[in-house]
C-alpha cells in the first residue's frame, strides 16, 4: 500500500489536490452561510453553487481534449489563476451579485482540475499501480478535504475573524499554490507522446461507445444531483431551521471529509479484495439513505452522522468510477474520459436548481425526499451495465 509514495514524481502531484482541496474546501464550507449573510435567497444561493457546474459542463471536455493533445501542465496551471480571480472576488464581495460574478469567472477555470490530475498519475502508473495511485491521489485530496473545514471552524471562533476573512486568507494561499505549480510540477504528456492523432468528435465518441463508460455517466448524474441537494440544502437546514451557529455549520464539512478520508485511506487495501459491482450499489445505496433520513435530522449529532455516512458514499463512489474509467480508457483519450465523466457529474450538480422553488413554496422535505430517490435511482444503471472487475 502507498507504494507509489516512494517516487518524488508522483508526490509532487500528490500535493497538487492536497493543497487546492485545502483551499476550496475552507472556502466551500462557508459557501452558502456568506451568501446568506449577504442577503441571498435560496434561488440565488442555487444559482452561485451552480454556475460552476455549468460552466463545467461547457469546457471541461475541450480542457480535456487540450490536455491530451498539448500536455497536461498547462491545463493545470492555468485553473488556478482564474480560481485566484475568483477568490478575489469573493473577498471583497458586497452583495450577492458579486458572489455571482465571482462563481462565473471561476467557471472559466474549465471545471474540476480533477480530471487532468487523474490523467497525469495514470500516465505516469504502470498498470498494476493504478489503483494505488488513484486512491493515494484520492486520498491527498481528502486530507486537505478535512483539514480546510477544521481550519476555518478553528478561524470562526476567534472574535477577530470573518466570513470575509476567511476568503482573504484563501487568496493568499491560492498565490503560494500557483507558485508551486509553476516551479515543482513537470509535464507527464508531452504532445509528442500520442502516435494516433484523431479528430475531437472522434475522441469523444470513442469513449462514448463502450457501454460501461454511458452507464457510468447515467450513474453520475443521479448520483450527483442527489448529492447537490444533501450538501445545499443540509447547512441551510442546520442555520436556518436549527439555528446552529456558524462555526457549528462549517465543522460539518470536517466530519464529511474526515468520512471520505478514511474511505480512501483504506480502498487500496481492501477494494481489490472485492468484487466492484456489489461495492458501488452498497454506497450508492447508502448517498440515497442519507437524504431520506435528512428531514428527520433535529439535532446536531444527527446532522453530523448524516454528513459523515455522506463522505463515506462519496469518497468510495469517486475512487470506483474512476478507477473504471483509467483501467478502459487509452493514453491518447483518457484526458476525455476523465472529463466526460466529470460533465455527468456536474450535469447533476446543474439540475439541483430546478428545486429552489420546491423548497421556497413546499419546504426542504420535499427536495430531501426527491434528492433520496433519485439516489437510489443511481443504482439502475449498474445493474443494467456490465462493469469491468479491477484486477
Amino acid at each position: 500500500m502507498f507504494q507509489t509514495l516512494r517516487k518524488p514524481h508522483f508526490v509532487k502531484i500528490y500535493l497538487i489536490p492536497l493543497m487546492a482541496t485545502g483551499i476550496g474546501s475552507m472556502s466551500w464550507s462557508i459557501s452558502i452561510l456568506y451568501a446568506l449573510e449577504l442577503g441571498a435567497d435560496i434561488f440565488q444561493v442555487n444559482l452561485i453553487t451552480t454556475i460552476h457546474s455549468t460552466m463545467s459542463i461547457l469546457l471541461v471536455v475541450p480542457f480535456g481534449i487540450l490536455s491530451d493533445r498539448f500536455g497536461r501542465r498547462p491545463m493545470v496551471i492555468y485553473p488556478r489563476v482564474v480560481m485566484l480571480l475568483g477568490t478575489l472576488l469573493r473577498a471583497f464581495a458586497a452583495d450577492p451579485t458579486h458572489l455571482l460574478l465571482a462563481a462565473f469567472v471561476g467557471g472559466f477555470a474549465g471545471g474540476s482540475y480533477f480530471p487532468i490530475l487523474l490523467a497525469m498519475v495514470a500516465d505516469l502508473a504502470e498498470p498494476h499501480e493504478q489503483q494505488e495511485a488513484i486512491s493515494t491521489l484520492f486520498f491527498f485530496s481528502s486530507i486537505g478535504m478535512v483539514g480546510g473545514p477544521l481550519i476555518a471552524t478553528l478561524l470562526l471562533n476567534l472574535p477577530a475573524i470573518t466570513l470575509r476573512s476567511i476568503y482573504q486568507l484563501s487568496a493568499v494561499a491560492e498565490v503560494l499554490a500557483l507558485v508551486y505549480l509553476a516551479t515543482q510540477i513537470r509535464e507527464t504528456h508531452p504532445p509528442a507522446a500520442s502516435d494516433r492523432p484523431q479528430s475531437y468528435r472522434a475522441s469523444i465518441l470513442e469513449v462514448l461507445r463502450a457501454s460501461s463508460f454511458q452507464g457510468l455517466l447515467a450513474m453520475a448524474f443521479l448520483y450527483f444531483f442527489s448529492r447537490a441537494i444533501l450538501d445545499t440544502y443540509l447547512p441551510i437546514y442546520a442555520s436556518v431551521d436549527l439555528a446552529l451557529s456558524n462555526a457549528e455549520v462549517a465543522s460539518l464539512s470536517v466530519y464529511r471529509n474526515f468520512a471520505i478520508m478514511l474511505i480512501r485511506l483504506s480502498s487500496a487495501a481492501f477494494l481489490t479484495r472485492l468484487s466492484i459491482r456489489p461495492f458501488l450499489l452498497t454506497v450508492l445505496l447508502l448517498g440515497g439513505l442519507t437524504n431520506l433520513a435528512s428531514p428527520l435530522a433535529d439535532t446536531y449529532p444527527t446532522i453530523v452522522l448524516l454528513f459523515f455516512f455522506s463522505g463515506v458514499s462519496f469518497g468510495a463512489v469517486m475512487i470506483l468510477s474512476n478507477t473504471l474509467v483509467a483501467q478502459n480508457a487509452q493514453p491518447e483519450t483518457r484526458g476525455v474520459a476523465n472529463s466526460l465523466l466529470n460533465v455527468g457529474q456536474s450535469s447533476g450538480n446543474l439540475l439541483k436548481i430546478l428545486t429552489s422553488s420546491i423548497a421556497e413554496t413546499l419546504g426542504l422535505a420535499p427536495v430531501f425526499l426527491l434528492g433520496g430517490v433519485c439516489g437510489l435511482a443511481s443504482i439502475l444503471p449498474i445493474l443494467l451495465t456490465k462493469m469491468k472487475k479491477t484486477p
